[in-house]
């Protein structure tokens, strides 16, 4: 049972980091809360934002890193102004769907580290433009030359946090550039490290098993998947992360829609999309589209392509709406659909038509141009595992 906490302590800035190292997300509130109004720094008000942060209370928590951001700049420090840009970056993504005012913080954290020695910010900015690049751009390139730069500064500082969290994005990376093995190896050291308690911060530990999440679903490595799901849930739950908790719920309950258990998994997505949509809206298009995939499994094509086109700028959308038309025997607007043109995306809320993920090769979108309706899909599809250069290159065509 939970107790209310003893305000009158000496130090409660103090009180507050044991309490949110326990995951007493309220208690160390409330302590955060009493050493701001005792003494109004930097250092007080960043660790409000990040109480609040951990209860999805998103206005407190962005609130307060733009104040906090504010006093350090006034300060003079550099380093610790950019921490805040680097969070502020991530919570107008994750919050707010704001991708343009996300992008807009990590430049801002990017000019104020220029010329400074190496520290952990330098590489917590690295870890967030990997993401970024995955996750809006779909640039596993990138994603993997950043997660190698943030790894090399996390060993060179001795900051496990960081370098465990990049091990596992390179290992996302390579696994979604087709080096599986290589890149599943590297997201089960991570994985196992984080779950082990070697890294500290709770937030990041979870974030490196959501990379091995997301990459199993990409190879369709299912069992390893379910194992690490369920580890990941036990974890969120006992620290009670509850975003952390939404975000696993959508990529397990796209692993049991490939292992046949699709009730489960709409019940999966129903939860999930209910939670993202209370504490990090930004982010619920992770559960949508993957309903949207079970929607359209289960022959509900309308349905399904109306979800799709709710979250166009996703590229496992373009595949879904592509599979929605072969579905539907329209070769040629499958074609079209796997081909789409990707535009810069200034937000998630208003963003449309990205081009899916490495998806078809040019041969197989050839063949769906070239031949009309009335064959069946298979038939468009390369003969040779030759033609599919990448795990992820066709998956959504090929898998069913």
């Amino acid at each position: 049972m939970r107790t209310e906490p003893e305000l009158d302590v000496v130090d409660p800035l103090a009180a507050g980091r044991e309490a949110l190292s326990r995951g007493e997300w309220e208690q160390a509130l409330a302590y955060f809360e009493a050493a701001s109004e005792r003494n109004r720094s930097a250092e007080a008000i960043e660790a409000l934002a990040m109480a609040a942060w951990w209860l999805d209370n998103a206005q407190l928590a962005i609130e307060s890193r733009e104040h906090a951001y504010r006093l350090y700049r006034e300060r003079g420090d550099a380093a610790a102004a950019a921490r805040m840009a680097i969070w502020l970056g991530w919570d107008s993504l994750a919050f707010r769907g704001e991708s343009a005012v996300a992008r807009g913080w990590l430049q801002r954290a990017h000019r104020l580290l220029e010329g400074l020695a190496p520290v952990p910010e330098h590489g917590w900015l690295a870890l967030r433009e990997g993401e970024f690049a995955f996750l809006l751009e779909n640039d596993i390139a990138a994603t993997r030359r950043f997660a190698e730069r943030a790894r090399s500064i996390g060993t060179v500082l001795a900051v496990p946090d960081i370098e465990f969290s990049a091990l596992g994005l390179e290992g996302l990376a390579l696994a979604s550039q087709g080096n599986i093995a290589d890149g599943i190896r590297l997201l089960d050291e991570a994985s196992a490290a984080a779950m082990a308690g070697e890294m500290s911060e709770l937030w990041a530990a979870g974030r490196t098993c959501c990379y091995m999440i997301t990459a199993c679903e990409r190879v369709r490595d299912l069992e390893r998947a379910y194992q690490w799901s369920q580890r990941m849930l036990e974890f969120a739950k006992r620290w009670r992360i509850l975003d952390l908790f939404a975000v696993c719920r959508a990529h397990y309950g796209a692993i049991l829609v490939l292992r046949g258990t699709w009730e489960e998994a709409d019940a999966a997505f129903e939860t999930a999309l209910r939670e993202l949509r209370a504490s990090r809206p930004g982010i619920a298009f992770e559960a949508l589209v993957r309903r949207a995939d079970l929607r359209r499994r289960q022959g509900r094509f309308e349905e399904a392509a109306e979800l799709f086109r709710q979250v166009e700028f996703h590229p496992y959308a373009q595949l879904g709406l592509a599979h929605v038309a072969l579905d539907s025997g329209d070769a040629p607007l499958a074609a079209s659909r796997a081909s789409w043109p990707r535009p810069k995306v200034t937000s998630i809320r208003r963003a449309r038509a990205w081009r899916t993920p490495s998806t078809c090769s040019t041969s197989a979108v050839s063949r769906l141009r070239q031949r009309g309706r009335g064959s069946t899909w298979r038939e468009y599809l390369p003969r040779s595992g030759a033609a599919i250069q990448q795990p992820n290159r066709l998956a959504w065509l090929m898998r069913r």
